[in-house]
């Protein structure tokens, strides 16, 4: 059954072959990405196993590959992103015990990392901007139906269905993390802190759409609370049950970021935030490291327990990172040591896993993506732009201080180089009709129908 997995990547390819990037986009792969488990997978022989949402991916990446090519016109982030998926394929193959499966790493990466950004680099920007955010914003929103089960049955609705309908192998089967006494929101994503951050990313996207409803001035009653309003509550409340602190926290810094484009001196407060924002990682810091040197970090409270873990966890493989060298141990040849078996620390992880230059690589990506989203803020001339880049910034600010807490795992890669691919592409584009503009000039030109009638 798992074999029709594959239909979406068949669907894609039909598409793309008509040139149908839109809808292949946006009707397939998104839904794919979005709505399910990257466990709902199936392996082709000679292909690592890929999910549906990658199968619909290939299609589009290799088109995406070519155009890039062809076009000649390359950006130092293009450099960052290949040589990033270089090292983690060099590494995963010198590291390896079987070397076919360092070579399989290295395919899976090239999909789920090179192709989702070329993806972002050549598609989206500027046409599919609106229709992109907004299909991303609806998607994720589905995904409180399962989460809410999760949360209130304490059960993956997405594992009892793989495992009856499809005999596909979970690893935790369908129990869920508890806490509090209710199930952890995981959703499609599978992992509660994962599924916190994209949770929190939404939002700060969505943002954009916030912005279109503002400008339009509608005030329609009940009709502007549905529209405007709600989404953005779902978005928080999924975030809260997903009980995860660290997205909780960095949406704080998402929320302030996208107030700048309301205010007039917009490069002096960005300024000032980026230096608050300096800060304040260095404040969290020291609460980890108040854990650092915690006896029994099992007997403390939830809080207390996971910070003293993270706290011991990054001063224990700081010198094992090290030691890796340049390549790095590979993911499956990380020595695990005093029970501390899950690195919930995404640069940590790839300075174990893939050495310095993996590690170096990703810290380079995170700040040119900065760099480029500051500058296309700050030279924008639309207010609409303005708005959008902010909105972008927002997102990734969550995402790359949520990665302190968790691994880039599940969906979360291809989503992290789609938006990557998606900021280089940036361009100042003509405004468009915000969302309820047409109602709201139909309601201005009817009340001076009536004053004029008077």
């Amino acid at each position: 059954m798992n074999v029709l997995f594959l239909i979406p990547g068949l669907i894609s390819f039909y598409f793309v072959s008509q040139r149908r990037i839109r809808t292949a986009f946006l009707s397939v792969y998104l839904p794919c990405l979005l709505l399910l488990p990257s466990q709902y997978s199936l392996r082709i022989p000679h292909l690592p196993p890929l999910s549906a949402a990658e199968y619909a991916l290939i299609p589009l990446g290799m088109v995406g590959v070519i155009r890039l090519l062809r076009g000649g016109s390359f950006a130092l982030m293009d450099l960052l992103v290949a040589f990033f998926v270089a090292s983690v394929g060099l590494s995963e193959i010198l590291h390896a015990l079987v070397l076919n499966d360092g070579i399989l790493s290295a395919v899976g990466a090239i999909v789920s990392m090179a192709f989702a950004y070329v993806v972002g680099r050549q598609f989206v920007e500027p046409e599919l901007r609106l229709p992109a955010v907004r299909r991303i914003a609806v998607l994720v929103l589905l995904n409180f139906i399962p989460g809410f089960y999760e949360w209130r049955m304490q059960q993956d609705l997405y594992a009892i269905i793989g495992i009856k309908l499809f005999g596909l192998m979970f690893q935790h089967g369908t129990w869920v993390q508890v806490r509090n006494g209710h199930g952890r929101f995981a959703g499609a994503f599978d992992d509660a802190e994962i599924a916190g951050i994209i949770f929190a990313m939404t939002f700060c996207l969505s943002g954009f759409l916030v912005y279109l409803r503002r400008k339009a001035r509608v005030k329609v009653g009940l009709d502007q609370l549905r529209k405007f309003y709600l989404p953005e509550v779902i978005l928080l409340v999924c975030l809260w049950m997903t009980q995860s602190r660290g997205p909780e926290i960095a949406l704080f810094a998402g929320v302030v970021l996208l107030q700048i484009p309301r205010l007039r001196n917009v490069k002096l407060v960005t300024i000032v935030v980026a230096i608050i924002m300096v800060f304040g990682y260095w404040e969290v810091s020291s609460y980890f490291d108040s854990y650092a040197h915690a006896p029994a970090y099992e007997r403390l409270q939830d809080e207390q327990s996971s910070a003293a873990y993270r706290s011991k966890m990054n001063h224990v493989y700081a010198p094992i990172a090290e030691a890796g060298g340049w390549t790095g141990w590979g993911v499956m040849g990380i020595p695990h040591v005093d029970g501390l078996n899950s690195i919930d620390n995404e640069y940590l992880l790839a300075h174990l896993a893939w050495g310095r230059l993996g590690y170096v690589f990703l810290l380079l990506i995170v700040g040119e993506s900065t760099r480029v989203l500051i500058t296309r803020a700050w030279t924008f001339k639309s207010s609409q732009d303005r708005a959008f880049a902010f909105s972008m910034l927002a997102t990734m600010i969550v995402l790359w201080l949520s990665l302190l807490t968790v691994f880039m795992g599940e969906q979360l890669p291809q989503i992290t180089f789609l938006l990557i691919g998606w900021i280089q592409s940036m361009t100042a584009s003509q405004a468009v009709t915000p969302p309820g503009a047409k109602i709201a000039g139909r309601l201005n030109a009817g009340m001076s129908l009536q004053r004029t009638s008077a």
